[in-house]
């Protein structure tokens, strides 16, 4: 079993999150940074724990192997340190992690952004609100959309230029698109790369503009697609459609993403928690004394129920698996709720068939009145 504990160590529970987790360790990490307490061997004891703690459950395949007890801690065995290389056994996402701290810490950039912008360029996000039914949302379904979107100029292929000849290499990166910048940190010489400045990143320059997108690279596209969505959505639920969004104006690159914002009608029928569903189904004053059957709606349709002699009125049945289903497996229970209707408009045959129903059964077909008269009577003696 390990003999530290990790999780203390950070000040965070056990069942903490990956970003709780995180987040506990950049507060840490900062306040007992060794820059920050110079000739404090205590401090800097504490920065080397601190470390050593979220290298490992900062790693979710470490944390699982920590939490199951199957990783041998040593004394710092497992160490995470940011200054001596490969030997403390950090990953790229943990100098990132670290580097990005020290970065808002003592005001030396921002490194992760500029490490972005040398990447691919990325064409933006396109928001679709789709209306669906409350059983269009419960059993899924395909609808047909048209939106407009950015897409690569056909005419120029994305590079904004008339023609090849239009379009040179950019003298200051070479045509790379990228530069190199070089900055003094904590950490020593940092050497980072950035879109070019001058080319925006695409390592080309125009000279000439494409008449057909004027020289962006993009042009404004209608396009339709067939979404298939699945059973169970909930109101305000978001399904990522990746690379259905608009193309990059730099020319090279891939397309954003399609995020289709579900908007669900209420039911008159039914209220929806999680996967459960909830119906309140009126019967009448005979069928609820006597017994019969009754119509139950689900999701997959009508149902009859057997419903059993004497139901009270608010009594709740339960059917489970009658609920939501999602095609990963998910099952929801339906909770059937009964209102018993009082009939109105009696004749006066009726109301005296009624009269002699309760003259000759008296109290005995009553059992919670009774139960409430013997109560009264208890609480309020006769003197």
């Amino acid at each position: 079993m390990p003999t530290k504990d990790y999780y203390k160590i950070l000040g965070v529970e056990k069942t903490a999150s990956a970003d709780e987790i995180k987040s506990a360790y950049r507060r840490l990490a900062k306040q007992y940074h060794p820059d920050l307490h110079p000739n404090d061997k205590e401090a800097a004891e504490k920065f080397k724990e601190i470390n050593e703690a979220y290298s490992v459950v900062g790693d979710p395949d470490k944390r699982g192997k920590y939490d199951r007890g199957e990783m041998d801690i040593g004394s710092g065995g497992a160490g995470f340190n940011p200054f001596g290389g490969g030997a403390g056994g950090f990953t790229a996402t943990g100098f990132d992690d670290i580097f990005d701290m020290f970065s808002d810490a003592f005001g030396f950039g921002g490194s992760r952004a500029r490490r972005k912008s040398a990447q691919a360029a990325v064409g933006s996000d396109i928001t679709y609100r789709i209306e669906l039914t409350f059983m269009e949302s419960v059993l899924g379904c395909t609808k047909p959309i048209t939106f407009s979107r950015l897409e690569k100029c056909p005419s120029c292929h994305g590079t904004g230029a008339k023609d090849d000849a239009h379009c040179k290499t950019c003298d200051k990166c070479g045509g790379s698109g990228q530069i190199r910048h070089v900055q003094n940190t904590i950490f020593g010489q940092q050497i980072t790369v950035g879109a070019c400045d001058k080319c925006g990143g695409t390592g080309k320059i125009v000279t000439e503009a494409c008449k057909a997108c004027g020289g962006k690279g993009v042009v404004t596209k209608n396009k339709v697609i067939n979404v298939t969505i699945p059973a169970g959505v909930e109101n305000g639920a978001v399904l990522q459609l990746t690379g259905e969004g608009n193309a990059p104006r730099s020319g090279n690159g891939r397309n954003g993403n399609l995020l289709l914002e579900f908007s669900v009608k209420p039911s008159a029928l039914f209220r929806r928690d999680g996967y459960d569903l909830y119906v309140t189904v009126p019967v009448s004053y005979l069928t609820a004394v006597c017994g019969g059957q009754i119509e139950i709606p689900a999701p997959d349709g009508v149902f009859i129920h057997n419903l059993a002699e004497g139901t009270a009125n608010g009594e709740t049945l339960r059917f489970r698996g009658r609920g939501i289903r999602t095609q990963r497996g998910i099952t929801g229970d339906l909770f059937a709720t009964i209102s018993v209707e009082v009939p109105k408009g009696v004749t006066r045959s009726q109301k005296k068939a009624l009269e002699q129903f309760e003259n000759d059964n008296s109290l005995k077909n009553y059992s919670k009145r009774r139960a409430f008269l013997d109560e009264i009577a208890k609480t309020y003696p006769k003197k």
